[in-house]
């Protein structure tokens, strides 16, 4: 939406207003978080006086040349066409949606991890060269120069240390069967269901005490009885470097995939929500409504690892 705002294309609401100027002089070309946020409150605005009405606004591409649109947004054309929109005639709803992870797994500059051998780059590091509104250019940027440097490292060469996982000599362990009861995988698809919604309206675009106290009580909850799975119970009982295989059934692999998802999925969720508990300001794209301003004391990042949550050292200006 920002390239073709970018563009000149306009985001207005049902009656053909640009509302975006409404919340920023810089209308449509405002930073993500900003455009985000007035959609979001002059949803909800209209949402009060108007039950009925959609819960999106729209982008009017129309008022691009056709080939100017042919041109700089040949996949957005094909997508619309694919729902039966024709962009030259029409516009085309649009939400918030869930931004780009904007935290990660701490690194350092050659995307070390603090686990020996373990590397991340991309989106899911946290570098710290990009801030709390992480922009596409700086992401994509990060990601080039990260990986150029990636491959530069010695891996599988003489002097890199990279640990054993596990004994080759001795055979990978056989999951028992029936460890992934039918009920349990109903359980689990029920949870991956539930907990993007309950994401999104917890720490969704304006957040708020009550709302993240509510959604980490629930997710405590479901991590509790996710942790009382039989398999969940067995995997937790092996002694660390255990290798194990996944059933040769692809049903079961299946299934226990799903599972791994959904427990990193749950420690995700909680660590967000933590997180956004724990940070009493708005920067970037975290927005507390109740805590509506940027804070200089909070110029840090959040860490948290296991149970444990803390402010970084601060970051200089």
């Amino acid at each position: 939406m920002k390239q073709c705002g970018g563009e000149g294309a306009h985001l207005v609401d049902s009656r053909g207003h640009r509302f975006a100027f409404d919340y920023h002089p810089s209308g449509e070309l405002a930073p993500r978080d900003v455009v985000s946020r007035a959609i979001y409150s002059h949803l909800q605005t209209f949402a009060h006086r108007y039950p009925d009405h959609p819960a999106h606004v729209w982008l009017d591409l129309r008022p691009l040349p056709p080939e100017t649109l042919h041109h700089r947004f040949p996949n957005i054309l094909r997508v619309c066409q694919q729902w039966g929109i024709d962009v030259t005639q029409q516009r085309i709803p649009v939400a918030p949606a869930a931004h780009y992870w904007m935290g990660g797994i701490t690194t350092d500059l050659v995307g070390q991890t603090s686990i020996p051998g373990l590397y991340a780059v991309g989106e899911t590091a946290s570098t710290g060269v990009h801030g709390a509104n992480r922009l596409a250019s700086n992401s994509l940027l990060e990601c080039l120069v990260f990986g150029m440097q990636m491959a530069e490292l010695p891996l599988g060469r003489e002097g890199c240390k990279i640990p054993a996982l596990s004994n080759p000599l001795r055979p990978a362990l056989q999951l028992p069967p029936n460890l992934l009861t039918l009920p349990q995988i109903h359980a689990i698809h029920s949870l991956r269901q539930q907990l993007p919604q309950l994401i999104w309206q917890g720490a969704g675009i304006c957040r708020q005490l009550l709302d993240l106290q509510r959604a980490i009580a629930q997710v405590t909850d479901w991590r509790q009885s996710f942790a009382a799975f039989p398999l969940s119970q067995f995997l937790a009982s092996l002694p660390p470097g255990v290798s194990w295989e996944l059933p040769a059934d692809p049903e079961p692999a299946a299934s226990l995939r799903y599972w791994g998802e959904t427990q990193n999925l749950l420690d995700i969720a909680d660590g967000i929500l933590q997180s956004a508990l724990f940070r009493t300001e708005s920067r970037g794209s975290h927005y507390r409504l109740d805590y509506p301003h940027t804070q200089t004391s909070w110029q840090v990042h959040t860490l948290v690892q296991g149970d444990r949550l803390w402010q970084s050292a601060p970051i200089p200006q």
